[in-house]
């Protein structure tokens, strides 16, 4: 009680301080009495009015949304400037700019109350006896309320423009669009949208995501973000390559939210394609075909594998990155650098990236050395034979190796969708056990179509590759012939790109195996060459 007691005597004998929250739940909201201008005026005065002295390093302005409570970060800074008792009150407009969550209310008041910290609200003016206690609870439930009212309101509203067939404008068109038809659609930009379609197309062709920047911001190309010399972020160009509505996909509820239980973070994830809501063909002009989207899918995924990443001799390994799988488990061979054998070079080996695993039964290395040489000898009879190549080309210019199986795939996705639309239907029919057995199906259902949507992604991509390769007929067969007479003077990337133009994939096993390694590559498509171990 005497600590008490003293602590009160050292209160009134100096100022009593006060903490200000203003909080909007968007900047653009300028309604009457909640923009956050408002707001602190109206806290400062009713601050002076009790005298309290309002320091600017205590005004906390929020621009979220009032039903979280744990990621706005300045009533955070708040929450902990209150547990340290550096403020004798806060001050806030009106309860739901503080919270619209009871739950959230009570447990900012408790925090206060524990630290002898007064929260005062200038519209709402509330002792701390129970029946003031319950009136603040049933106010910000009210509050809270009134909250998912709007929500619901704007769903529905948004639902039915989607239902209509009609795009859901969310601020700025899609950089290579302008809106049209009253932002119902979008129509191709003349000016950024050839910017666009040259992204994908130097994508395509094998530039990487920096490359591609960096010739914008050498060429001074006007970036996504409104502005006059805007940079051009990694970001904003992998943003582009992964972003489907540029082939002409337009749609609503493709995404949901998912909260992350382990760390109250949520991330987009798609949705099921029985929850998506497609919006008439047209709605979106593409700007390019599936094809190329699922190129450059699969460029990305060729540029993960390529990557130098921290590879202290990157050019020591002539197949690093993508060029060989364990011929046990399929999976992925990467580099090893031992120590010195001589005290001169160190010891370089592939090996199986589950080597090291416990019960791992590849137990994968091979010399570095060795495999290296003999593939590229392997390379060095195809690129001296180039009429071998234009032969093989040739046969299989007019061939379309993935029509078959893209048709097929579609006809999978249809007979899984129309599935899951029966499944869905017959849901709200059954119950317990049976409703648990019919949204198992619906899961595997999902799992499914996943899977051949990925098929369908990699056969096209296949394709895009084969296009490719007949449209460049003479031009590689003119390149392999100016190789093949400077094979003893190529660079090492010079080499990587021999690997890539000819499709090179080596398959190893341990020793003992019948087969030691496997090279194949797609011209001449004759037959692989396989080593023994002996």
């Amino acid at each position: 009680m005497t600590a008490k007691l003293n602590r009160g005597a050292q209160t009134e004998s100096t100022q009593k301080r006060a903490a200000i929250y203003p909080r909007v739940s968007r900047s653009q909201q300028e309604e009457d009495g909640t923009s956050l201008q408002t707001q602190e005026e109206h806290c400062r005065r009713h601050a002076a009015e009790r005298g309290y002295v309002v320091d600017e390093a205590h005004v906390y302005r929020e621009v979220h949304t009032g039903v979280e409570l744990w990621e706005r970060p300045q009533l955070t800074r708040l929450r902990e400037v209150i547990r340290q008792r550096a403020v004798d009150a806060v001050v806030v407009y009106a309860i739901d700019r503080l919270a619209r969550d009871p739950v959230h209310l009570g447990v900012i008041v408790s925090e206060a109350d524990h630290a002898g910290v007064e929260i005062l609200f200038v519209s709402e003016p509330l002792d701390s006896s129970p029946e003031g206690q319950l009136i603040r609870f049933v106010r910000g439930y009210a509050a809270k309320v009134e909250h998912e009212k709007i929500r619901e309101r704007s769903i529905r509203g948004r639902l039915a423009r989607a239902q209509a067939g009609k795009l859901i404008p969310v601020g700025r068109p899609l950089f290579g669009y302008c809106y049209a038809n009253g932002n119902t659609a979008y129509e191709i930009d003349p000016v950024t949208g050839p910017v666009v379609q040259r992204i994908f197309s130097l994508a395509a062709a094998g530039a990487t995501i920096r490359s591609i920047a960096s010739r914008f911001l050498a060429e001074g190309v006007p970036g996504p973000t409104a502005g006059a010399a805007v940079p051009w972020y990694l970001g904003t160009v992998h943003g582009i390559l992964k972003n489907r509505r540029y082939t002409g996909r337009a749609g609503a509820w493709l995404t949901k939210r998912v909260k992350n239980t382990r760390t109250g973070h949520y991330t987009s994830v798609v949705r099921p394609e029985s929850e998506q809501l497609i919006l008439p063909e047209g709605t979106i002009p593409p700007l390019v075909d599936e094809a190329t989207f699922a190129a450059v899918q699969a460029r990305f995924q060729l540029n993960r594998e390529h990557a130098v990443r921290n590879n202290r001799e990157p050019e020591a390994y002539l197949l690093r990155g993508g060029y060989i799988r364990c011929g046990t488990c399929g999976r992925a061979v990467v580099t090893k650098r031992g120590a010195p054998t001589d005290m001169v070079r160190p010891k370089r080996d592939y090996r199986c990236c589950r080597s090291s695993d416990p019960g791992n039964r590849c137990r994968l290395s091979i010399s570095a050395g060795v495999l290296d040489a003999a593939v590229w000898g392997h390379v060095s009879r195809v690129l001296t034979t180039p009429d071998l190549i234009a032969e093989e080309l040739e046969r299989t210019r007019n061939a379309d190796p993935g029509a078959a199986d893209v048709a097929a795939i579609e006809r999978a996705l249809t007979a899984v969708a129309r599935q899951q639309r029966n499944l869905i239907e017959n849901l709200a029919n059954v119950n317990g056990a049976t409703a648990a057995l019919v949204t198992d199906k619906l899961n595997a259902l999902e799992a499914q179509r996943q899977q051949l949507s990925d098929e369908r992604q990699a056969v096209l991509a296949r394709a895009e590759s084969h296009k490719r390769a007949q449209g460049r007929l003479g031009d590689l067969r003119e390149w392999c012939t100016t190789v093949a007479a400077n094979l003893s003077t190529l660079t090492y990337q010079e080499k990587r790109l021999a690997l890539d133009a000819l499709g090179v994939r080596v398959r190893v096993w341990p020793k003992g195996h019948e087969l030691r390694y496997e090279i194949t590559a797609n011209v001449p498509l004759d037959a692989p060459l396989a080593f023994s171990t002996s």
